[in-house]
């Protein structure tokens, strides 16, 4: 009866309805009365989205790039020998190392790894502070934790680190010749090595600038929306994202408790976390709905069904679960569609 309601009235619900009914009220061969609360869909102010133009950036791919990648292929064809010298930027390291902040060990834990000594890729001063360390040699000394460090709550603050260097290795790279193409199986010469990883730095700029310009549209198209988003949906999305969180460190082996242990938080500061986050993503699908209402968008049934099949292969499910995996999924393939309508109003195509 709620269904058929809805259906009637033309109601689009977002979240699951309150029912008010009296039990003792029900009485077989009588009328039955009842009243359901039901969230409905805001209705979207989308301004004018036909005059959105965003303009594509195009990263070029330069001889700096392809040395790069080149200097890369020789790192993962190069070898490692133990020297007995002082560690120098570059060597690898196999060393004990322990973070504290206070009485909380950060990282380590007695042990041992292999560090490479590249600025680059380790915490601001961690590198610098093990130089000149050889094998059999230990250190304690401080650093402070730069805003590229994960726990935000540590940002800025001065840590103590223990370091028990047990042997210092030395990178030996093969030579930059066409024999290095060879171990690479990059072709047969230096030359044709360049060329294929220029190519692949082509193609793979092109994939980003293509996610940045989608990004890019998408976001001026949400922030130019006019919706107010219920509370309601607000905490379907966030219920939605903890879900996935907690599906994929299940499939890690980690449980949901193991995972807020590790994290420091609680349930409730999980879900605060991510308001903001669920905002943004339903205001766009909120949007994108209501372009595809817009534009006259079309989905085709052909299309649902595969997709249907596609994501349902296997499982067995009952008829209001294939309900409602073919709604969402005839939502899901509009909304793409508005977006790819987006992108070309957005490139002055239309």
């Amino acid at each position: 009866l709620y269904i058929r309601a809805i259906d009637q009235e033309g109601i689009e619900p977002v979240a699951d309805p309150q029912l008010d009914l009296d039990p003792t009220t029900v009485e077989r061969g009588n009328p039955v009365k009842f009243d359901v609360t039901v969230t409905v869909k805001p209705e979207v102010g989308l301004g004018d989205y036909a005059a959105l133009r965003i303009a594509k950036n195009t990263t070029e791919v330069g001889d700096a790039e392809v040395d790069e990648a080149v200097e890369e292929a020789r790192k993962a064809h190069s070898s490692d020998e133990v020297v007995e010298r002082p560690a120098a930027l570059g060597d690898i390291v196999a060393v004990v190392l322990e973070m504290r902040s206070g009485d909380e060990i950060l990282t380590g834990g007695g042990q041992e790894r292999d560090l490479e000594l590249d600025k680059a890729n380790l915490l601001a001063g961690l590198a610098d502070a093990i130089v000149g360390m050889t094998a059999g040699s230990d250190r304690t000394f401080t650093l402070t934790l730069g805003d590229e460090y994960p726990r935000e709550e540590l940002r800025g603050k001065e840590v103590s680190v223990s370091a028990k260097v047990n042997a210092v290795k030395q990178r030996n790279f093969p030579a930059l010749d066409d024999n290095l193409a060879v171990l690479d199986n990059r072709g047969t010469t230096l030359a044709e090595m360049r060329d294929f990883y220029r190519e692949a730095l082509v193609a793979q700029a092109e994939r980003q600038d293509t996610e940045t310009y989608e990004s890019d549209v998408l976001n001026a198209f949400r922030a130019a929306l006019d919706v107010e988003v219920p509370e309601a949906m607000i905490d379907a999305e966030v219920d939605r994202q903890l879900k996935d969180l907690e599906y994929r460190f299940s499939a890690m082996g980690l449980g949901w408790e193991q995972y807020l242990a590790m994290s420091g938080q609680n349930q409730e500061q999980l879900r605060g976390e991510r308001r903001d986050a669920a905002v943004q993503r339903v205001k766009l699908e909120l949007g994108l709905d209501a372009l595809a209402k817009a534009e006259g968008i079309e989905v085709d049934e052909a299309a649902v069904e595969r997709e249907e099949k596609r994501v349902t292969s296997g499982q067995k499910l009952s008829a209001s679960q294939r309900r409602r995996v073919h709604q969402m999924t005839h939502i899901d393939l509009a909304r793409q569609a508005a977006g790819q309508r987006l992108l070309e109003i957005a490139a002055g195509e239309g």
